[in-house]
């Protein structure tokens, strides 16, 4: 990537990546689990994740340089890092869903939280084809004024404070985390830098899976054990008593 002075130090993108992960996967799975839902026919799967992303930042970003605070957009509640020591603010998203901003931008007159974040600090930035004055999207000062100051507002930061903005684009395949970038959008949505950071993430099995699994299997094993030790024990009981029985004949022959 070619602006260093905005890049993240390797600790803070593996405990990104360690977030994102254990968000999509084990946290997501625990709770259906907990709750006897079943993973395939969950509605709420795909929103939940989002609901332990953003605790999973708060958490893990409570202090030092990088920092999360919680950001409401319209009914979304998000939560965007900023470096302190470099000045950029992050925030996250999925690869489809960011393909489809980035797609609709044109036709859009309302602007998305994207497009309020490049249009304040980006504006820099050209893409290698130049656009005309008339070819390039603005969208209305105020409006984005609006949607910046609302996302940065519990940062308790000024704007001016904030030197560039990165998107993290991730993309994940059966509950598991396949691939990160970090990419430094223009004004028209167009990628200009990007660090790939899939080498972070690390893949193993999941912990709940086989903790919950062998949980309810045991206590399930334990109900039929219980079950067959009662027919089994009332069905030797019998055989003593007819046993007893025989042998009390005998004697008594």
């Amino acid at each position: 990537m070619k602006d260093k002075a905005f890049s993240l130090e390797d600790k803070n993108i593996v405990s990104i990546i360690k977030c994102l992960s254990e968000a999509i996967g084990d946290d997501v799975k625990g709770c259906l689990r907990r709750e006897n839902l079943n993973e395939k026919q969950s509605n709420g799967k795909k929103l939940l994740k989002w609901d332990f992303i953003n605790r999973n930042f708060i958490m893990n970003f409570s202090v030092g340089n990088l920092t999360a605070e919680y950001a409401k957009r319209g009914a979304w509640n998000m939560v965007p890092l900023h470096d302190k020591e470099t000045g950029a603010i992050y925030t996250v998203m999925r690869e489809e869903r960011f393909r489809e901003i980035q797609r609709k931008q044109s036709k859009r007159k309302k602007a998305h939280y994207v497009d309020a974040l490049v249009q304040s600090f980006n504006f820099d930035l050209n893409t290698e084809h130049q656009l005309s004055l008339f070819e390039e999207q603005s969208f209305d000062e105020e409006e984005v004024k609006s949607i910046v100051d609302d996302i940065i507002k519990d940062f308790d930061i000024e704007k001016t404070v904030i030197k560039r903005y990165k998107t993290i684009l991730f993309e994940e395949y059966n509950s598991e985390l396949i691939a990160v970038r970090c990419c430094v959008l223009d004004s028209s949505l167009q990628v200009v830098e990007e660090e790939d950071w899939s080498t972070y993430i690390t893949h193993s099995e999941s912990v709940v899976v086989d903790t919950v699994a062998d949980s309810n299997e045991s206590h399930t094993s334990n109900i039929k054990l219980k079950d067959k030790a009662r027919k089994k024990a009332g069905q030797r009981e019998l055989v003593a008593l007819k046993e007893n029985s025989q042998e009390q004949k005998v004697q008594n022959n």
